[in-house]
């Protein structure tokens, strides 16, 4: 028998080193302040992407912002994207222009509205949809639609009075006059 082939004789094996990839090797994991603010930065650039579309939409169905993200797939929270649309002068400028334009499409509805063939029923409805609708109108677009009260105020002031009743004063010798106080230094 030869000596190799003996296991108990046999020369000890060398262990080498082996790479293992990247996907098996453990990563630091982040601080929570780390994380959050990845979380962040993710839902910024999603609300980037997705703002132009919401405001489509909005436009197109005749809808309020909130509803047009509640619509939306990707379940954004309607508070805190309109908050994140309000920091930036750019975003808010689209946004008060599709407010507008929306606007615009729920006036011409209105005709629609008023003009339809309703039961008798419907009327309060009809009434309901025309008064919730205009009452949009002023707050989407308040320069166009919204209601403006002009108030008139005229008011007569006779300083005349006054003049004479301070020289009376002065002449009556009422009045303390004062020396200044020399500042020291």
């Amino acid at each position: 028998m030869d000596k190799s082939d003996d296991p108990t004789t046999a020369a000890p094996m060398t262990t080498t080193q082996v790479e293992l990839p990247n996907w098996l090797i453990p990563q630091p994991t982040m601080t929570s302040v780390e994380l959050a603010r990845l979380k962040r930065e993710n839902l910024h650039t999603s609300y980037e992407s997705a703002f132009d579309g919401i405001l489509t939409y909005m436009v197109e169905n005749h809808t309020s912002f909130s509803e047009a993200v509640r619509d939306d797939p990707r379940e954004f929270d309607p508070g805190h994207y309109l908050a994140w649309v309000m920091r930036d002068e750019n975003r808010k400028s689209k946004y008060y222009e599709a407010q507008a334009v929306t606007a615009e499409h729920v006036a011409q509805d209105l005709l629609r509205i008023a003009d339809a063939d309703d039961s008798f029923e419907d009327v309060a409805r009809s009434t309901l949809k025309i008064n919730t609708r205009k009452w949009l109108l002023g707050v989407w677009n308040r320069k166009r639609f919204g209601e403006t009260r002009q108030v008139d105020q005229n008011i007569t002031i006779d300083l005349g009075e006054a003049m004479a009743q301070a020289q009376a004063r002065a002449l009556s010798r009422d009045v303390i006059d004062v020396t200044p106080k020399e500042i020291e230094r």
